[in-house]
């Protein structure tokens, strides 16, 4: 079998969804499948220039990515007109380079996102796309066609699976549930908190509760950013991620809120360095917003699987998207959009050692269960299964 995924994405990219989808790939390899990635020959931003995406994101180099041209303005109109010309310039390249793909009747198109598949129908009926969220608007008719002729979809989350199955009328069996996966090597590390301190040059006193991540809305992070006036004198808070533009946006927000001394905006980390912050953290949070799908059901948060796997503490909204995963004998679930019950559960961490140990054990345990392998592994007999029979 060969899987060609194809995606409009930028590779490599300080966007989450870029390694992630590396990730999958890497897995599919792994299982000895032949896989390429079709992606467009976009002009990357200064600072992934010339960067390779299998070294940036730690991916092993066991399958090809293929570059197809495009019409791309996003550098000098990045707003929805670019956008828009670059993802219909690639869908047309797409089509034309499926049609000297037809020969192999084992070659199986994989898509995250329903649009890069709007002519992929008309060549192959191999066609599987893996859903982290989906977009209900004007052109919600490429969905409504999508998920009535894709192959197989996979849901990464159980509430996502239950939304396709009630808005599009998708049989249960069409759909395999399959969330994020982690690299337990990788993130499962050992590395001692006064160790990965001195690594990062933090200091050994005091508590810090650590937010990795993007610095959207969606991600709940200005109520995070909120809790630091409940926090107590030895307590800080550091934000590692986010684009140039948020971290912007967040530094403005940092300074007309007084510059707050225990708050701390890092800003972007190495794939690298990741594993050794949260090792040195107190406590981790990811405070999902319930205010809007893409943070309450639809996202998988593979940062929670990797929170997880850290050993160290965990405090999330109480969200449908974090519930699937994670639930509270593993870490300390708190009202979304609450900065207040934030700042509760970090104090009832600090008072009760022993249990947010516990807490954090059995979600490490958890996380073991969840390895990019295993899941790789499922999708592949998800696919092989409903490709029988199947005609290119």
């Amino acid at each position: 079998m060969k899987i060609i995924c194809v995606s409009h994405w930028r590779f490599p990219s300080e966007k989450t969804m870029a390694p992630y989808m590396m990730r999958v790939l890497e897995g599919f390899a792994r299982e000895g499948i032949e896989v390429e990635l079709w992606a467009p020959r976009r002009q990357n931003s200064p600072e992934f220039a010339q960067t390779d995406p299998f070294d940036y994101h730690l991916i092993e180099r066991n399958f090809t990515i293929k570059k197809l041209p495009v019409i791309d303005l996003m550098p000098y109109s990045a707003g929805k007109f670019g956008f828009l010309l670059m993802l219909g310039s690639f869908i047309v390249s797409v089509f034309f380079r499926m049609l000297f793909t037809q020969g192999r009747k084992d070659t199986v198109f994989y898509f995250f996102d329903m649009r890069d598949a709007f002519t992929a129908h008309w060549l192959s009926d191999k066609i599987f796309c893996e859903i982290h969220m989906y977009y209900r608007s004007s052109v919600d008719f490429i969905n409504r066609r999508g998920f009535r002729r894709m192959r197989g979809i996979i849901a990464a989350t159980k509430p996502l699976q239950a939304d396709i199955m009630r808005d599009y009328a998708v049989p249960q069996e069409k759909i395999l549930y399959a969330p994020c996966g982690v690299n337990f090597e990788r993130f499962g590390i050992d590395t001692s908190q006064a160790e990965a301190r001195a690594t990062l040059g933090l200091p050994q006193n005091g508590k810090i509760i650590l937010y990795v991540g993007h610095l959207f809305p969606v991600k709940g992070v200005d109520v995070l950013f909120d809790v630091h006036t409940l926090l107590a004198p030895d307590e800080t808070i550091y934000f590692v991620g986010g684009t140039d533009h948020d971290l912007e946006n967040f530094r403005h927000k940092w300074s007309d809120a007084g510059s707050p001394k225990n708050i701390v905006i890092v800003g972007r980390k190495s794939h690298q360095e990741i594993p050794l912050w949260l090792r040195a953290a107190d406590i981790l949070s990811i405070p999902n917003t319930a205010k809007e799908a893409a943070g309450a059901i639809e996202s998988s948060p593979s940062k929670l699987i990797e929170y997880m796997a850290s050993g160290r503490p965990i405090v999330a909204s109480d969200v449908l998207g974090i519930t699937d995963v994670m639930d509270g004998t593993m870490g300390y679930l708190v009202e979304p959009d609450n900065a207040v019950a934030i700042a509760d559960a970090v104090h009832t961490i600090v008072s009760s050692p022993e249990e947010a140990r516990a807490r954090a054990l059995r979600a490490r345990t958890a996380a073991k269960g969840l390895g990019w392998d295993a899941r790789a592994q499922k999708v592949k007999a998800f696919i092989e299964s409903k490709s029988r029979g199947a005609e290119v």
